[in-house]
């Protein structure tokens, strides 16, 4: 699995390991790899491929080297259009805080990602989307980065995981109203695939998720 075996609940300890005990990955891998698993709050909306189209918000790929609400062909808010320039770490550390704050009246209905250190991950990783990747490090990088599960979730292997990919369209508080078999679980997520939007997890991350789900929220 690409995504799930690293980054836990204890990301401060393996953030530790990792740079203490593999010289060959830096910190600012890890970092990018931390965000690649936040960042499925942001690939429940957008496309992240050089070819990227429009599906719920614009593609992400090359967002360094266009000004802010340019892509053409998506209806901006006026609120985000107000803004002047291109996109850098500040201003998307500002906008994933709170997306409504920093563009009124934004089409973006995500709450935003209150905490700092999964945004500075976020940031880095989408970074990398870019054909000359910047360097998109906020004030907050070397903070842990927390998943959106903690306090709200089961501590489990895997929660990060689940934190990330069902905070992207809802509230993790109607996770954990549910007790549902393994295969319950599953028809579930195909009808958020189906008839929701949501975008086909892999193989491996669909069965970390309904392992999970089934183990905690489970009949």
């Amino acid at each position: 699995m690409k995504t799930a075996i690293l980054f836990e609940r204890v990301f401060p300890l393996s953030f530790f390991l990792l740079t203490c005990f593999s010289p060959q990955l830096s910190a600012n891998e890890v970092l990018i790899s931390a965000g690649e698993q936040q960042a499925f709050v942001c690939k429940a909306c957008h496309q992240m491929e050089p070819n990227g189209v429009i599906v719920v918000g614009p593609p992400l790929w090359g967002l360094a080297e266009r000004n802010i609400a340019s892509f053409k062909g998506f209806n901006y808010s006026e609120g985000l259009k107000q803004h002047q320039g291109k996109w850098d770490a500040e201003k998307l550390d500002a906008f994933l805080a709170s997306p409504e704050a920093f563009s009124p009246g934004t089409k973006m209905t995500f709450p935003g990602v209150k905490d700092p250190g999964a945004r500075a991950a976020i940031i880095a990783w989408l970074a990398t989307k870019n054909p000359s990747p910047p360097n998109w490090l906020t004030t907050s990088a070397s903070e842990p980065v927390r998943s959106p599960g903690d306090g709200i979730l089961t501590p489990g292997k895997n929660m990060a995981l689940v934190a990330a990919i069902c905070s992207a369209c809802h509230s993790l508080y109607l996770v954990t109203q549910q007790g549902l078999s393994k295969e319950r679980w599953d028809e579930l997520l195909t009808w958020m695939v189906e008839e929701q939007g949501m975008d086909e997890l892999a193989p491996d991350d669909r069965e970390a998720v309904l392992v999970y789900l089934s183990t905690y929220y489970g009949l």
